[in-house]
Parts: structure tokens; C-alpha cells; sequence
């Protein structure tokens, strides 16, 4: 008959070294092939309020449900190792918004990839258009590429 009485390994401190080890290295391997990074996003997001600024438009809000957006595309771009638009923009998106739009750019730094989106008359179109009033910001790094995705929308 079963026991509901949970079944217990021996560990001993070598096993528990050997794990934590393993841990480590599973996480340093993931870090070097891929990872999100939430002070490039920081900081890009400081980047597109600061240029808005300096042609005197108000910042635009961050939104939790857009990050989550970019993030999930930057990431498709690194796993591809090229940049490609969404799909589906609007897909996640929740009711309300009149404009919406997004840039994607890469780079072997978040400064070098907004640099190159200000220099980009489209790309720089949607990071000053006044509509705008929120955006979400991912950055995804793989393989020393950075990849950045800006959501847009106007609500």
C-alpha cells in the first residue's frame, strides 16, 4: 500500500556542493548565451525620455504590459540572431490605444543600437511623436549583441 509519507534523499555536504556547482555553472552558461537585461532597459528608456525632452515633448509613461511585449520579441530576435518587426503589434495589448507602434534595433551596445534608431528618420519619427504617451522597453543580449525593442502606444 502507498505511504503518504514523503521519500527523503541522504545528502551530504560533497552532494550539496556538487549541486550548488552545477547550479552555478547552468547559470553562468545562461547569462554568457542569453539574457534580459533590466539596466539596458533602464537606461534606453532614459535615453528615449531624454531625447524627447530635448525637443520638448513630456516623457513618456512606462508601461508594464509593453515591456513585457518587447521583451518577448527582443528575445525571438536574439534566439534568430536578426532583427525582425512583431507579427502581430497589437497582440497583448490592451483596449484603449489609438497609435501604436515599435522600433527594433541591434547593436554591440544599447547606446550604439538608440544611436542608430535616432539616426533612423522612421525609427526616430516614433520615439518623437507627441501622440505617444507610454512605451515599453526590452533588451535582450546574446552571444555580446544587443538587441532592443521599443513599444509604443498612444492611449
Amino acid at each position: 500500500m502507498p505511504s503518504n509519507t514523503p521519500v527523503t534523499h541522504p545528502t551530504t555536504p560533497a552532494t550539496t556542493r556538487r549541486g550548488a556547482l552545477l547550479l552555478a555553472v547552468v547559470a553562468v552558461g545562461t547569462l554568457v548565451l542569453g539574457a534580459c537585461n533590466s539596466a539596458d532597459e533602464s537606461t534606453n528608456y532614459s535615453a528615449i525620455n531624454g531625447l524627447r525632452a530635448s525637443v520638448g515633448l513630456p516623457a513618456l509613461a512606462r508601461s508594464g504590459e509593453l515591456d513585457a511585449k518587447a521583451r518577448k520579441q527582443a528575445e525571438k530576435m536574439a534566439k534568430r540572431g536578426t532583427i525582425f518587426h512583431s507579427s502581430n503589434l497589437a497582440a497583448g495589448v490592451s483596449p484603449g490605444w489609438t497609435l501604436i507602434g515599435e522600433n527594433v534595433a541591434s547593436a554591440g551596445t544599447v547606446e550604439a543600437a538608440e544611436a542608430a534608431l535616432e539616426a533612423s528618420a522612421p525609427h526616430y519619427q516614433n520615439l518623437t511623436n507627441p501622440a505617444f504617451t507610454e512605451v515599453g522597453v526590452g533588451v535582450y543580449t546574446r552571444n555580446g549583441r544587443v538587441y532592443v525593442v521599443q513599444v509604443f502606444v498612444a492611449r
